[in-house]
This record gives structure tokens, sequence and C-alpha cells, in this order.
């Protein structure tokens, strides 16, 4: 299974800064990210090359840290494939609590990062679908 990061931080500067210094200071490689923002505070979702030393280097230096499961899976990077995914989801009932993205070194093709909440019928699911689904050894270091 493959976890990523959720940090709750304010909403000031020198925070960001402050979770990529222990990040890079643990050598802990950021895969991909994504932050919102809700006034004063925040989240940031953080894919990680080592989701568990990550927890608990963060939960050392007192961050209100959290892992939770994702589900990535390759899209082509062509227009409509990441519509195929959702409508694929959709159709089935399944909610997303969490999405986001990121561009593959290849260029062809892009993993796209779910949080769900019924992670192993989705991830079976989506693979009977023909999606592939990457395992967590692929998502760390793709």
């Amino acid at each position: 299974m493959a976890y990523h990061i959720s940090v709750f931080l304010e909403n000031n500067p020198g925070k960001l800064e402050k979770i990529t210094t222990i990040l890079s200071e643990n050598n802990i490689n950021l895969r991909a990210m994504s932050l919102a923002s809700s006034g004063d505070f925040g989240v940031m979702k953080l894919l990680v090359d080592d989701p568990d030393k990550a927890f608990d280097v963060l939960k050392e230096n007192k961050i209100a840290v959290t892992k939770r499961q994702i589900i990535g899976v390759v899209v082509d990077n062509i227009p409509g494939s990441f519509n195929k995914l959702l409508l694929t989801l959709a159709s089935n009932k399944i909610n997303i609590e969490d999405c986001y993205g990121f561009l593959l070194s290849n260029g062809t093709t892009a993993a796209i990062v779910l949080e769900i909440e019924n992670y192993p019928d989705t991830a079976k699911f989506l693979c009977d679908k023909g999606f592939d689904v990457l395992s967590s050894e692929k998502i760390y270091k793709y």
C-alpha cells in the first residue's frame, strides 16, 4: 500500500520552508505536493519516497502530520485521459477525497494520486477496468 503525508500548518511565511528543510536534512525526496489554504491555516499533501520516515521525523519535530493511504494511477498525457478515470470512478459511485497529479519522467504519462476511502476494492476495480495502478514501490520511485 502507498501513502502520502498530510501536514497541517499555519499560513505564515517560513512554514513551508520548515517542512522542506526537515525533509531535506533527513534525505527524504519530495515527489509531488499540493497545498490548500483556508485562511490562517493550510494543508500540505506530500508524496515522498519514504513516507514512514517522513512521518516519523515530522512528528519528532512537533509538526502536525498524518499518513493516509493512496492509489496511484497512470494516465496518458493526452486530452481526456484524466476524464476517463473520473468517469469510471463516478459511474461506480466511488468518491475521491483528495487528488493531485504529476507528469512522469517519460513525459507521455502522468501519475494521478487518489485518496479514496475504500482503497483495496477501488484499486482492484481500477485494475479490472484496465487502468495501470502503481505499486507503492513504483509510486515512490517512478
